[in-house]
């Protein structure tokens, strides 16, 4: 094998390895339609075994039990919304419209992940303290994220000069709540409310109201300086 191998071609080379990944994540996707229809409470390793076509035997093959299974459907969501706000803060030359690609990205999320979405806003709390810990870390790197970004726009004298805890924290609450009220089949789409939070989040967050709906048409501007 060489250095460079991909893990496609590894799992070629070694189809035991392939069926141990596959029966994992059919394990994953199974647990993830299970917690999110009925509840983690609710649903059994023995309802995750049958939907994913499989033994009780084998799904603790491959978990120590059905908390760690939770955990791991939570952290691989909190691993992939990470990623892709880190690639949206990259994606633009103006600094307003990296922002506003990331939140629009965190709200499309409700949407194409609505079940792990309903899993780590419901479900986290049955974790016990240790692996709850381990959630607050990856929660902690995506509040970080956007922390961090909002403090480098407010040194440039783009966002205006207020507390970033409380900025970021209201930030995370007004994209959450979409969850509890946003439906897939009202004629409201995901894509148009996400235009419509972003514009108000940035309105609320740079120093100029009404520069966030320019960012949309012309590129963004910097709205003052210190």
């Amino acid at each position: 094998m060489t250095r460079h191998e991909t893990s496609a071609a590894r799992l070629r080379r070694y189809p035991g390895r392939r069926r141990h990944e596959d029966r994992r994540e059919a394990i994953l996707e199974a647990a993830t339609d299970a917690f999110y229809r009925h509840g983690y409470n609710a649903a059994s390793s023995r309802d995750i075994a049958r939907q994913a076509g499989i033994t009780q035997a084998t799904v603790y093959y491959h978990f120590k039990n059905k908390e760690e299974i939770l955990l791991t459907i939570i952290t691989e969501f909190s691993d992939q919304l990470f990623e892709s706000l880190l690639a949206a803060l990259a994606r633009d030359s103006d600094p307003v419209t990296r922002l506003r690609n990331a939140v629009t990205q965190h709200i499309l999320f409700t949407k194409t992940h609505r079940r792990q979405v309903k899993i780590i806003l419901e479900d986290k709390r049955s974790l016990g303290p240790e692996l709850n810990a381990r959630v607050k870390e990856k929660e902690k790197s995506i509040f970080n994220l956007y922390r961090t970004y909002l403090k480098e726009l407010q040194a440039a004298g783009i966002v205006r000069n207020a507390d970033l805890i409380p900025m970021t924290f209201s930030m995370f609450g007004i994209i959450n709540s979409l969850y509890h009220w946003y439906r897939t089949d009202k004629p409201l789409t995901i894509e148009r409310i996400a235009e419509e939070i972003a514009d108000l989040l940035l309105n609320g967050l740079l120093c100029r109201p009404g520069v966030a709906e320019a960012t949309r048409q012309e590129g963004g501007e910097r709205c003052c300086r210190h």
